[in-house]
């Protein structure tokens, strides 16, 4: 109930849509989260929110990526699938019905800088391996003509922003924001780029098989990725869950604690305590 309320709030205060997260707890559970935003869209419906207006945001686990196409497919739904880490991975979001998917920049190219645990200096231009993954995605997305948004998280500085083209939208942090007097927020179009047709990135989108077929692999969609899109996906997708389950279970623990404390003085009699200093 507290998501659909701050979900009403956020919806009065903006115009475009707004992503509303599933407890990404449940990641590695299909039913949980098909239900919860079935739940969370009942609220949107009966408050005769537009369902494109209120977008439900999946961890790009295979089980969130196998919710994603059964929300999108059987109830409609617009899903945004978040943590999403290489082309193939793209791809099998696509797959899934996505509308939008998120890719958090620094621990992709953090993967990259340090991999084989050795640090490797990457300078921050179009030949990074990192940047070269995330741009391969956006060049994927419009080669290939597809109604899907993908927005960028987590980005460290501007040197990394200015790198991609084509993005849809970004997620600043403070820092970033207090800078944006000294650079342009506009991207522009990957096609309009001098040798844009040569670059590693397009000839990898280009490679990508459209529509994919990642979903229907029959030992899963986590065995249908390469070595390294696995390696990839598990250091970014899940130690960013583990990192959400700590900070989720002690935000529930500070509330407990209140709400305990609540009760407690809410019950509290205060009349034995009155009557002794009398006497």
């Amino acid at each position: 109930m507290q998501l659909f309320e701050l979900g009403l709030a956020m919806l009065d205060s903006v115009t475009g849509p707004v992503l509303i997260s599933i407890d990404s707890r449940f990641h590695d559970n299909k039913a949980a989260m098909v239900n919860e935003a079935l739940a969370l869209v009942n609220l949107f419906d009966e408050a005769d929110v537009r369902r494109w207006r209120a977008i439900i945001t999946l961890p790009a686990t295979e089980e969130g990526i196998r919710a994603a196409r059964e929300l999108t497919d059987e109830y409609s739904i617009g899903i945004h699938l978040s943590m999403v880490t290489s082309l193939a991975h793209a791809c099998a979001c696509i797959e899934a019905g996505a509308t939008m998917l998120s890719m958090n920049v620094a621990p992709i190219m953090t993967w990259f800088e340090k991999k084989d645990g050795d640090e490797v200096e990457h300078p921050i231009a179009p030949g990074h391996p990192g940047i070269k993954t995330i741009q391969s995605c956006i060049n994927y997305i419009r080669q290939n003509s597809l109604n899907t948004s993908l927005l960028l998280a987590d980005i460290r500085d501007w040197d990394e922003l200015k790198q991609l083209n084509g993005v849809d939208a970004a997620a600043l942090d403070q820092k970033m924001l207090d800078q944006t007097s000294k650079h342009g927020l506009t991207t522009w179009s990957p096609e309009i780029m001098e040798d844009y047709e040569f670059s590693p990135a397009y000839q990898c989108a280009r490679e990508a098989k459209y529509p994919s077929d990642f979903l229907n692999h029959e030992r899963g969609i986590g065995m249908a990725l390469s070595a390294e899109d696995r390696s990839l996906m598990s250091s970014v997708v899940y130690i960013r869950l583990g990192q959400n389950k700590v900070f989720m279970e002690h935000i529930e623990d500070i509330i407990r604690k209140e709400v305990n404390w609540r009760l407690s003085m809410d019950a509290f009699d205060p009349y034995p305590i009155l009557h002794c200093r009398k006497q």
